[in-house]
């Protein structure tokens, strides 16, 4: 499903309920009817990819109609248009906006949504800056977890597991960069990130060979049998496992 038809139906949702409120004096309809006609254009502007006067429109409806289901709509719009412009910052502390004044919201999922891809459009050199991915995770975590059946979830853990693989590796890198320096300690330390909080990442299986032979290195044969045999159960046909020898026997 393509954002712009997951937008759209947020706006379809939100907006919807306006036609069926009941009658209002003349005053709150003029307004309404005032806030839908900055709406429209701003709307189309988002459509066709005019994000940056999609914004300044939806801003100043906003600044002028600051409550009801138009404003909150060009809240979640304002997000999503900072990120397909490709401003991640914005677009994140425009979701986290939305979330913070309606927490409530039935469609507060898809701005949970917005913030995790928003970080996630933000990680580049993972190896430099890890914060994007971690964030990103932590968010979309939030979004699967509260909201399991969400039509976003299943994005949000397909992300997650490439957000896994990418740490998982980083993590492997900075273990090996120890190890090559005989830094044991630290190498042993980030091979043992890897394995709990990136189980799932490939770089797990290398992570323990490197943790067993940091913890020879060390002189601590037992934990280094130990991790080998660990390595040995959960990945029998490793290429890992003829270079530590008969301790890598389960």
């Amino acid at each position: 499903m393509s954002k712009r038809i997951l937008i759209s139906l947020c706006c379809t949702a939100l907006i919807a309920g306006c036609a069926s409120s009941p009658n209002k004096p003349d005053s709150s309809a003029d307004r309404h009817e005032s806030a839908e006609t900055l709406f429209q254009p701003a709307q189309k502007a988002m459509e066709h990819g005019d994000y940056t006067s999609a914004i300044k429109q939806y801003e100043d409806l906003e600044t002028r109609y600051p409550y009801g289901p138009y404003a909150e709509q060009a809240q979640l719009n304002t997000a999503y248009s900072y990120y397909q412009r490709g401003d991640s910052k914005a677009a994140v502390a425009a979701a986290e906006r939305f979330i913070k004044l309606h927490p409530a919201n039935p469609h507060v999922d898809y701005a949970w949504y917005l913030k995790g891809i928003a970080y996630y459009q933000a990680i580049q050199g993972v190896e430099e800056n890890p914060r994007p991915a971690e964030e990103a995770f932590s968010t979309l975590d939030t979004l699967a977890k509260r909201w399991p059946d969400s039509a976003y979830a299943i994005d949000a853990r397909l992300r997650m597991a490439k957000i896994i693989d990418l740490l998982g590796q980083r993590n492997l890198n900075i273990c090996k960069f120890y190890y090559v320096r005989h830094a044991y300690v630290a190498a042993a330390n980030r091979c043992n990130t890897v394995i709990t909080r990136y189980q799932l990442s490939p770089a797990r299986e290398e992570a323990l060979y490197y943790l067993a032979r940091s913890y020879r290195h060390l002189n601590l044969p037992n934990l280094a049998r130990t991790t080998a045999s660990v390595l040995a159960y959960n990945y029998p046909k490793s290429k890992y496992l003829s270079d530590l020898g008969s301790s890598a026997k389960p």
